[in-house]
């Protein structure tokens, strides 16, 4: 797993979150574990419910990833609301 492939798609969908307040942070693309934690964080924004649903947005952050990191990985994505 290229961890910088992982962080330029992270920051692809962390620009569209951004958007909206909130931002997606890359905790950890460990190549070893094929592991892939990410926080998503809303500290600026005023309706949590008006940025993507916790389902959209982890499919969204899947396929951003799998466009540019070939193979399987486990996607763990902390999200608030859940």
């Amino acid at each position: 797993m290229d961890a910088e492939a992982v962080a330029v798609a992270v920051e692809e969908v962390g620009r569209i979150l951004r958007a909206d307040g909130a931002d997606l942070l890359l905790v950890e693309a460990d190549p070893k574990t094929l592991r892939v934690r990410l926080e998503l964080r809303f500290d600026d924004v005023s309706c949590a419910d008006c940025v993507l649903a916790p389902d959209q947005l982890e499919q969204t952050v899947s396929a951003a990833i799998s466009r540019r990191v070939p193979g399987e990985f486990e996607l763990l994505l902390h999200d608030p609301r859940r």
